[in-house]
């Protein structure tokens, strides 16, 4: 059998499971509308959480820095491509997350290799959640330390593995903030408390939990009140802020040896000065509407409470991600398909993303969401 037999046969296998994925056109019309298909319909699956994508802010610094830049950062930073936006994003960032230092990548994904990597080695062990992002996983398993999982948001059996690893030099406890399938949220005050207690370092990707958590947006540094702060915290430009790339904010020192130590910093092109200039847009618009968070919230209530009150299966918790909990494969791609004949875009997610046998349907809120918008949505699942 050929090589090109064994691709056509594991395609076939995934179709049979109802795990094949295929790309599908979404024509943006502005706000939370979009074409699909041919069918308009509200986005209910998009992680513009504050609606600041198309924001007019948001286009006008864009293009302002398209026009004195160009379109391309030109080389890697460290080369020539070292751009003043880059800096004042970098800077700006830092006084919005309440940290001394931060460095920005292409995505949030290279921002997980690069600060994993740089924090340990092969003398060192990494303690993940079962449940964490797929790209801190994938750091975790190419950091070279040795890497264990507790079970997910459960300090018992991360104290059983942190009393069992005292050996190492260096001990990294890596959590999702806001985790992204679930939407429920670690509780970083006790396992920073315990983190301390046993010595080790934490890591937080707060990539969902930026532009959310928080009495501004912050983040979840600002949504406890923390005694003992993680030493390294990563997140994103690509959800609530509203633009592309991914930063990670931690003292000056670790920023100054990061800068020197991330291959996927050293060996990419830096972010397209457009890029830069929107998340600076983004970042300066949050700061003077702050009501966005809150809106972004109501909204999620509304719809958090209505959901459960059809009677659906929604796990506990209280961000902008609904999942509702569907089980069988085919079921949600139904279920997603019909929801999109009633306007509405919900894709249905499916292992290996989420476990088996746990196929959901991710709903995720933006404050961007009209009432009728809601109304709509609602309705769409009491057709169900």
């Amino acid at each position: 059998m050929s090589w090109t037999d064994d691709i056509h046969e594991e395609l076939h296998e995934m179709e049979a499971q109802g795990l094949r994925r295929r790309l599908r056109t979404v024509d943006l019309l502005g706000g939370m509308r979009a074409s699909v298909e041919n069918k308009d319909c509200i986005l209910f699956c998009t992680n513009n959480y504050l609606g600041l994508a198309d924001h007019p802010h948001v286009l006008e610094r864009s293009q302002k820095a398209l026009f004195r830049y160009g379109a391309s950062a030109q080389a890697s930073r460290l080369v020539s491509g070292h751009l003043p936006i880059h800096q004042q994003l970098e800077e700006k960032t830092a006084a919005f997350k309440g940290s001394e230092a931060c460095l920005a990548f292409p995505t949030g994904y290279m921002a997980n290799l690069a600060a994993v990597s740089a924090l340990v080695d092969e003398k060192d062990v990494i303690l993940c959640d079962r449940l964490n992002h797929a790209s801190l996983i994938d750091a975790c398993r190419m950091s070279k330390a040795k890497f264990m999982v507790y079970e997910h948001l459960n300090l018992e059996d991360l104290k059983a593995q942190l009393e069992k690893t005292a050996k190492y030099r260096r001990r990294l406890v890596v959590t999702d903030g806001l985790f992204s399938m679930d939407g429920d949220l670690v509780p970083l005050l006790k396992l920073m408390e315990l983190a301390h207690e046993y010595d080790a370092l934490v890591m937080v990707d707060d990539a969902h939990g930026t532009g959310v958590l928080g009495p501004t947006g912050q983040g979840i540094i600002h949504h406890f009140p923390l005694k003992h702060f993680p030493a390294v915290v990563v997140g994103t430009y690509s959800k609530a802020i509203g633009s592309m790339g991914g930063f990670v904010c931690g003292s000056q020192l670790f920023i100054e040896y990061l800068l020197n130590k991330a291959r996927t910093f050293i060996y990419t092109t830096g972010l397209p000065p457009s890029v830069c200039g929107a998340s600076l847009g983004a970042l300066e618009v949050m700061e003077q509407e702050t009501s966005r968070v809150d809106k972004l919230w109501d909204n999620a209530k509304k719809i958090r409470v209505g959901l459960k009150a059809l009677g659906y299966d929604i796990p506990r918790g209280a961000g902008p991600i609904l999942p509702v909990m569907v089980g069988e494969n085919e079921e949600a791609l139904r279920m997603s398909k019909r929801l999109l004949e009633e306007g509405i875009l919900i894709v249905a997610i499916r292992p290996p993303t989420v476990p088996k046998g746990t196929a959901r349907l991710r709903l995720s809120v933006s404050a961007a969401h009209t009432d009728e918008d809601i109304v709509k949505l609602l309705d769409a699942f009491k057709k169900l």
